[in-house]
């Protein structure tokens, strides 16, 4: 099962599938009948994150030596989807500041849900470190 996981088909796959289902939720306006929606895609970010960064550490043969191998690559994963999904958040604002002008960013809640979309971000990716452990 680890290596089904581990595939770059089944990578590939996941996101064609997170693409094509965060574009059909934009579209048909999904998010403000499903709440959980974004959550939903932030968890899957996350996994396919570690998904992807672990696929690419054993592509390029990148070795952690040492005791606390296992935990230093915990962290270099958990690392990189919170800098990611920083980063992502960061668009999220810019794009509703600047380019699309929908006012999101003023809404009540908005740093809660900042919060919270980073949180399911390392939970999504914590969960992935988990499947290929």
């Amino acid at each position: 099962m680890k290596r089904f996981f581990e595939s770059w088909v089944f990578i590939l796959f996941f996101l064609i599938f997170i693409v094509v289902t965060l574009g059909l939720a934009i579209y048909f306006r999904l998010y403000y009948l499903f709440w959980w929606l974004d959550i939903l895609h932030h968890f899957l970010g996350g996994l396919w994150l570690v998904l992807f960064f672990n696929f690419s550490i054993k592509h390029f043969k990148i070795m952690l030596t040492g005791d606390w191998r296992a935990a230093a690559f915990f962290l270099t994963l958990i690392g990189l989807v919170a800098l990611v999904g920083v980063g992502w958040e960061f668009f999220e604002f810019i794009w509703d500041r600047f380019i699309w002008h929908a006012g999101f960013t003023y809404l009540p809640g908005i740093y809660e849900d900042t919060l919270s979309d980073l949180f399911f971000d390392l939970l999504g990716g914590a969960t992935g470190f988990v499947l290929v452990l």
